[in-house]
C-alpha cells in the first residue's frame, strides 16, 4: 500500500475520531447522564491510545524509514506506543464501568484495585522489553511487536469478553422494556465493532490493507453507537419517566423549584410526551402562553430541554 494512501485513511481516522468525541460529548451535554460521562471519557481515551500507540508510529514509519537506521526507527515507534498503553487502560477500564452503568450497577472497589494492579504489571513489563532492547541494543523488534500485539489482543479480548457477559446477562434485570433494547443494541454494535477490530489486528501481519482497516475501526467504530443512541434516548427517557413517575406525588419536586400550579400541569403533560400545541388544547391556552411557560419551568430548574426536565424529574422523585 502507498505511503499517500495510508496518510489518507489515518487523516480520515483521526477526522471521524474527532467527530465521535463531539457528537459523544453533545449527548452527554443533552441527557446529563452519568453513563454517558463514562461512555465521553471511553472515547476519548481509546482515542488519544489510537494516536499514541497507532497513528503516531505509523507516521514516524511511512517518514523516516528511509532517513534513518532500522533500530532508530523501531526503538521510536515502541517508546512512543509505550506512552499510549495507560490510555488503553483507562479506556478498557471505562468500558467496563460503562457496561455496569448501563444496567444500573457500579464497580466494587476490590475490582478497581485489582483492575489497574494487574495492568500496571503489565505496562511495566513492556517498559522492560523496552529498555533491553534500546539499552542492550538487542535487534528482536520482531518478537516485541509479536509480543505487544498478543498481549493486546489477549487483554483487550478478555476485559471486553467479560464485559458483554456482564452486560447481556444483567441487563435482564432492567425494568423498562425499551431500556433493555437499547442496551442490547448498543452491546451488540460494539461486540461486532471489537471483534472486527481484534481480526484486523492480528490479520495486519497478513498484508497493510488489514493493518489500515484496524487503523480505522479504532477512530470511526464509535460513530454508528453514538447515533443509535441520540436517535433512542429521547423516546426512552420521556417513557421512563412518564411510567415511573407520572403517578407519584410531585409536591417535593413543585416546592424545591418553585413551580406553580399551571407550570405543574405542563410538566406533567410533558412527561407524557405531548408537544406544545397538544399541551395548549389540553389546556386551552395559546401555543405562546405554552412556550412562556416552558421557558420559565427550564429556567427554575436550571435544564435546556425536556429530557432534561424528565432526568431531573426521574432523578428528584
Amino acid at each position: 500500500m502507498s505511503a499517500s494512501l495510508q496518510i489518507i485513511i489515518i487523516a480520515m481516522s483521526l477526522l471521524a475520531g474527532g467527530v465521535a468525541i463531539i457528537l459523544s460529548y453533545q449527548l452527554f451535554q443533552k441527557y446529563r447522564l452519568g453513563s454517558l460521562s463514562t461512555y465521553l471519557y471511553y472515547i476519548i481515551f481509546l482515542i488519544v491510545f489510537g494516536v499514541y500507540g497507532i497513528v503516531l508510529p505509523g507516521i514516524i514509519d511511512i517518514t523516516l524509514s528511509t532517513r534513518a537506521t532500522v533500530q532508530t526507527v523501531e526503538t521510536i515507534k515502541l517508546f512512543i506506543t509505550f506512552l499510549g498503553i495507560p490510555f488503553l487502560i483507562l479506556s478498557l477500564y471505562m468500558f467496563i464501568r460503562l457496561s455496569r452503568e448501563l444496567v444500573h450497577k457500579t464497580l466494587p472497589t476490590w475490582f478497581n484495585l485489582v483492575y489497574f494492579f494487574v495492568q500496571s504489571i503489565f505496562f511495566f513489563a513492556y517498559g522492560y522489553f523496552l529498555i533491553r532492547v534500546y539499552v542492550f541494543n538487542e535487534n528482536r523488534f520482531d518478537l516485541l511487536w509479536m509480543l505487544v500485539r498478543i498481549c493486546f489482543s489477549a487483554v483487550s479480548a478478555f476485559i471486553l469478553a467479560g464485559s458483554f457477559l456482564q452486560l447481556f446477562i444483567q441487563v435482564r434485570q432492567v425494568l423498562d422494556a425499551s431500556e433493555r433494547f437499547i442496551i442490547r443494541i448498543f452491546g451488540l454494535i460494539y461486540l461486532a465493532f471489537y471483534s472486527l477490530v481484534l481480526l484486523m489486528l492480528n490479520l495486519g501481519m497478513v498484508h497493510d490493507l488489514f493493518k489500515m482497516g484496524f487503523v480505522f475501526l479504532i477512530f470511526s467504530s464509535h460513530l454508528l453507537p453514538v447515533f443509535f443512541l441520540n436517535l433512542n434516548l429521547d423516546k426512552l427517557n420521556i417513557e421512563v419517566a412518564t411510567t415511573n413517575h407520572l403517578e407519584l406525588n410531585l409536591g417535593q419536586f413543585v416546592k424545591k423549584y418553585g413551580i406553580s400550579k399551571r407550570e405543574t400541569e405542563i410538566i406533567q403533560l410533558i412527561c407524557k410526551g405531548k408537544s406544545n400545541q397538544d399541551i395548549s388544547d389540553s389546556l386551552y391556552i395559546s401555543l405562546q402562553t405554552v412556550k412562556d411557560h416552558i421557558h420559565r419551568i427550564f429556567l427554575k430548574t436550571g435544564v435546556k430541554n425536556r429530557v432534561q426536565l424528565t432526568n431531573l424529574i426521574r432523578t428528584s422523585l
